[in-house]
């Protein structure tokens, strides 16, 4: 929290994901609790088409989602997309600060690690662990190229 306050102070670029993007929204002074359920899997999020959204190579790309807390949008922030579970999947902060609820960065290749990690959780939540690997599957490769052409804009357009 020490560290991730000080980035914010400095104004230092900043990218946050799921805990990370929930850490950050909560010391800018944003809600953070439960949805009082899971979002766990693969689904489409509606990109707000605004300008200077690091988000739109999203648009027809499912993403990983696997989360059951949820933030507020921070007062001076933007939200960059959202899904019918979670309306605040994201927000931006200038080019700054980019917090994610979404994983973009988890690998096909590494989906395994998730679900043994995470086999008691997705037990007590009956999802659906072969549909998760099929999807790990069928969207990775996009999922990656996507998440690499973000993360590269969103560095290159940080001061």
């Amino acid at each position: 929290m020490a560290f991730i306050d000080k980035r914010l102070k400095a104004n230092k670029p900043l990218l946050g994901i799921c805990l990370g993007a929930q850490l950050i929204a909560r010391l800018l002074g944003a809600n953070v609790a439960s949805m009082g359920r899971k979002e766990i899997g693969f689904g489409a999020m509606q990109i707000h088409h605004s300008t200077g959204n690091p988000l739109i190579g999203l648009s027809d790309i499912p993403v990983l989602h696997w989360h059951g807390d949820q933030f507020e949008i921070p007062q001076g922030c933007r939200s960059l997309a959202a899904t019918d579970i979670c309306p605040n999947q994201d927000f931006a902060r200038g080019s700054n600060i980019l917090a994610l609820q979404f994983h973009i960065e988890a690998r096909p290749d590494n989906i395994e690690q998730w679900l043994v990690g995470h086999a008691h959780e997705l037990n007590s939540t009956n999802i659906d662990v072969k549909q998760i690997r099929y999807e790990a599957k069928k969207y990775g490769a996009a999922i990656t190229s996507a998440a690499q052409k973000i993360f590269l804009n969103w560095l290159n357009a940080t001061e």
